[in-house]
């Protein structure tokens, strides 16, 4: 009976070892498989992580080229410098030896690194740590010294340099705001680096170093390098001498006018959509965007105590330098809207050239009383001079001849509705009433207001109006590029529609060339060249606007009978005086016209007029008899004659001196013997003269009398200032500089 029970409890424990068995050998086969086959990747990565070690190696970004392939962004290596603590402490027992090493390499890339000496030993003894980066993006000077050191004492395995990228932009803040900039990763964060980012990074490469037990490098055994692909290159329509032109005068602009919430700046090719230059205020150093450029703005921020709202404060800043208003600023564009008005009411035939209005200062719609900008009235004026005089009522009269459908119709077809599709981050919209506007809407819409725009959806705008009729997509890259400059891609010039006809479009071209040609020459014109513009003075009345602010604009196409390129500029809230269009901005067109049409190679042509104000430069007459002075005038262009002052025959002196710049209608005042004394005159004050009051007065004392501004002698603008003060006793001959402004018609 035992004996049975024997056996039966032998079999029934093998069974359950057996059992047991049967179990460990399936779960040993089935982690076998999970760490073979369903872990394997990670096992071995944890193996040659155990045994390898992988740096990487950043790409090159691409370059940035404006149109001549002049560099305005580029990459150069540099390297990262790190130190491996747990390597610097292994196989030293001696504390006194770990101090004192510790001390050498604290000391020594404090130095070569310029950086704080105790900051660095506190990383060092972080002994259980086998990395801490002490060095970026150095220089290859500060790294070869630092290499030489590691390489001297032997301590190749503690101190690592790896190579990485660093982006500097060589011309500061040359179109800052279109350029953008790149963070410490170089990743883009602004403008063309952000847009164009994935072009631009390239991919990075690696290098494997096997390494031993002791985590120490062995690259004798084992070193495979990797090379990054470097990313691709970009070619813009941007131009830098013609940006420098804009951006000097835009300065200007802020300098003088002090607007408060920025100004902006436009050069477009009016048939492509090509942005030859592009430029805002406030601005920043590309080199160094987190500084803040302006120097009020920076002293405002520094005087917030507080430090949330100093950060606070600190980071509204920097957004609003880094902004591009050109594209992201929302404005109610005032007159220069009238451009679109009127093309589309040509377009629809509800106006014509011939077509006449009545102003009396001011129409009421809808129980609005709203007013022209002559109070008194412009009386009945023709479609071109409501366009010339800015007036208000008559092209509320266009406005609500066009009904509200056809209206909203225009304003959509001439790509207010949508964004203008430009190949740079962060465009905005503006707001906009639909094709069930009220007639108190479509009035004030008609002559600019209550509607918000950009600068850029206004300028495309204004491109269509003159260019024939055709609305195309503005770019600023024109070309992509491989690492050795090789075409990969071109930009094509996309037409998206033609809103009204090359007919319409010469009508407008006309009528705006009138505007510029006013009354001899408002502020907008360039002697030499027809440019066809029109200003605007917008009332700022957004929720939140201090009362009685503007925005002054201008815009203008050039040459008036074939625009190939426009120009804006724009002053928003402007705070030392002046506010009109006319008297900021189109003087800051008009410089940039003057710099550029040449620069591209339009040649100017003169009308006899302004030849004859024209500036040449006086001969050298010392010595000569006074026959032979007066045909040396005459050959070097000075058509204005001598004043000879003294009895004898030979020229001992003269005013202006030769070198001198006058008109070519101005006078040279010549010394004959050495008893006559140099005749004095006192400067008047001509300001708030016109032009040709203004000369006539001087000439009448022997002054000559040069022009700025733009307008001719005959505008009736206004003297702003005289280059002599009045009451200043000056040589008759001397030139008198005046700056005129034109008649303001917005």
């Amino acid at each position: 009976m035992a004996k049975g029970a024997t056996v039966r409890m032998k079999k029934r424990l093998n069974r359950h070892v057996m059992i047991v068995a049967v179990i460990l050998v399936v779960a040993l086969i089935g982690n076998l498989f999970r760490i073979s086959a369903l872990q394997g990747d990670f096992y071995t990565e944890y193996a040659n992580n155990q045994q390898l070690r992988s740096e990487t190696i950043p790409a090159s970004r691409g370059t940035i080229y404006d149109t001549n392939m002049e560099v305005l962004a580029q990459s150069t290596t540099v390297w990262d410098v790190s130190i491996s603590p747990k390597d610097i402490a292994s196989g030293i027992d001696d504390p006194q030896k770990l101090s004192e090493k510790q001390e050498l390499i604290a000391k020594t890339l404090s130095e070569i690194l310029d950086t704080s000496e105790e900051t660095l030993m506190t990383k060092i003894q972080k002994i259980e740590s086998q990395y801490q980066l002490v060095g970026q993006k150095v220089s290859k000077e500060t790294a070869d010294e630092i290499r030489a050191f590691a390489t001297e004492q032997g301590y190749t395995s503690e101190i690592h340099l790896a190579e990485n990228t660093k982006r500097y932009y060589p011309n500061g803040q040359l179109a800052a705001s279109v350029i953008g900039f790149t963070g410490t990763d170089s990743q883009g964060l602004y403008g063309l680096e952000s847009k164009y980012d994935d072009v631009l990074k390239g991919t990075p490469g690696y290098t494997v170093t096997l390494k031993n037990a002791q985590s120490e490098d062995m690259p004798q055994n084992f070193e495979q390098r990797y090379d990054p692909v470097d990313g691709q290159s970009l070619r813009l329509t941007i131009d830098e001498n013609i940006q420098s032109f804009v951006e000097s005068t835009l300065y200007d602009v802020v300098k003088q006018h002090n607007p408060k919430n920025g100004a902006c700046a436009i050069v477009m090719d009016c048939n492509t959509g090509a942005i030859l230059a592009m430029a805002n205020y406030p601005t920043f150093d590309l080199n160094d965007p987190f500084t803040i450029y302006d120097e009020q703005l920076a002293a405002a921020v520094e005087e917030i105590t507080d430090a949330d709202e100093k950060k606070e404060a600190k980071s509204a800043a920097q957004q609003w330098q880094w902004s591009n208003m050109c594209i992201s600023h929302t404005y109610q564009p005032g007159s220069t809207f009238k451009t679109v008005v009127g093309a589309a009411a040509i377009e629809e035939k509800v106006a014509f050239t011939n077509s006449t209005y009545s102003c009396a200062g001011y129409v009421t719609i809808g129980g609005e009383k709203m007013r022209c900008n002559n109070r008194s009235g412009h009386g009945t004026l023709d479609f071109t001079s409501a366009m010339v005089h800015s007036c208000n009522p008559a092209f509320i009269s266009i406005g609500l001849s066009l009904g509200a459908e056809r209206f909203f119709d225009y304003y959509k077809a001439f790509g207010f509705t949508e964004k203008t599709g430009i190949d740079l981050p962060g465009e905005q919209i503006g707001t906009y009433y639909g094709a069930d506007m009220s007639d108190v809407s479509l009035a004030s819409s008609s002559f600019g207001q209550s509607q918000t725009v950009t600068p850029l959806q206004l300028i495309t705008a204004v491109c269509a109006v003159t260019n024939g009729g055709y609305l195309v997509e503005p770019y600023v890259v024109e070309d992509i590029l491989d690492s050795n400059n090789n075409v990969v891609s071109s930009h094509e010039t996309n037409i998206k529609r033609q809103v009204i006809s090359e007919e319409t479009s010469a009508t407008l071209r006309t009528v705006m060339e009138a505007v510029v040609d006013a009354n001899g020459g408002t502020n907008g014109s360039v002697k030499g060249y027809r440019i066809a513009a029109k200003s605007g003075t917008s009332q700022r009345m957004n929720p939140g606007d201090e009362a009685n602010t503007y925005i002054a604009s201008y815009v203008a196409v050039a040459p008036a009978d074939d625009p190939q390129i426009a120009v804006m500029v724009m002053a928003d809230y402007p705070q030392n005086g002046a506010i009109y269009g006319g008297t900021i901005a189109a003087p800051a067109v008009a410089a940039i016209m003057a710099d550029t049409l040449p620069y591209l190679g339009y040649s100017p042509e003169y009308s006899e007029e302004e030849l004859a104000s024209m500036e040449t430069t006086v001969p050298l007459l010392y010595g000569k008899d006074i026959a032979a002075a007066k045909n040396k005038l005459i050959a070097s262009g000075i058509t204005g004659g001598v004043v000879v002052k003294g009895s004898g025959s030979t020229v001992i002196k003269q005013m202006p001196s030769s070198g001198a710049k006058i008109p070519k209608d101005g006078k040279v005042i010549l010394y004959t013997d050495e008893g006559t004394k140099q005749e004095y005159v006192t400067v008047p004050d001509v300001r708030n003269l016109t032009a040709t009051q203004a000369k006539q007065r001087l000439k009448q004392l022997n002054l000559n009398v040069t022009v700025t501004g733009g307008v001719s002698m005959t505008s009736a603008g206004k003297v702003q200032q005289q280059s002599v003060s009045a009451g200043t006793s000056v040589p008759i001959g001397t030139v008198i500089e005046l700056t005129i402004i034109g008649e303001t018609l917005d």
